[in-house]
């Protein structure tokens, strides 16, 4: 049985950054959390899912750097995630880089709106171009994603398995 001597002892001397107990609890809580992200991406609301050409669901990966008191995790998406969770406002017309990617993605799209007969570049091209005019006309509504993955793989879950970690290793 350990004193508090002892304890006090460990504590002092415990580094998390030298830990790798630590690191693979937050690399496994990592991995939940971007699982429940593309899960989310998934599921069907209002007959649509917010995964429409997969690339941002496939974009989503985890990067856990050490700090000097401990470490970080980030989790790495497309840079449109944002207007997706929030959705977009009407008034300003977004790049159509991601749409015209989009269209090319998506095949029954080019076959019901792109003539076979026309240039499909210049088509695809246009074809970004008046969507993304639309959503800056009318803007898009939310479809969140992050926040209800936080709501189910939460920090509190993370701290927790943290701490335990932490108290087997300074009580053994």
């Amino acid at each position: 049985m350990a004193t508090l001597e002892d304890i006090g002892k460990n504590f002092s001397d415990f580094q998390p950054q030298g830990d790798d107990g630590i690191l693979r609890i937050i690399q496994n809580w990592g991995n939940e959390l971007i699982k429940q992200l593309q899960n989310n991406l998934l599921k069907k609301k209002n007959g649509s899912s917010s995964n429409a050409s997969g690339a941002l669901s496939q974009s989503i990966t985890p990067e856990v750097k050490a700090q000097q008191k401990g470490y970080n995790l980030s989790v790495m998406m497309e840079d449109y995630w944002f207007y997706v969770e929030e959705g977009r406002r009407s008034g300003k017309t977004p790049p159509i880089k991601n749409i015209y990617e989009w269209i090319q993605n998506k095949r029954e799209i080019q076959s019901k709106f792109i003539s076979k007969s026309t240039d499909r570049i210049a088509a695809t091209k246009s074809l970004a171009y008046v969507i993304a005019r639309k959503i800056g006309r009318e803007g898009t509504r939310a479809k969140p994603f992050v926040s209800p993955a936080l709501k189910q793989v939460t920090t509190q879950t993370l701290a927790n398995r943290i701490s335990k970690h932490i108290v087997e290793t300074l009580t053994t």
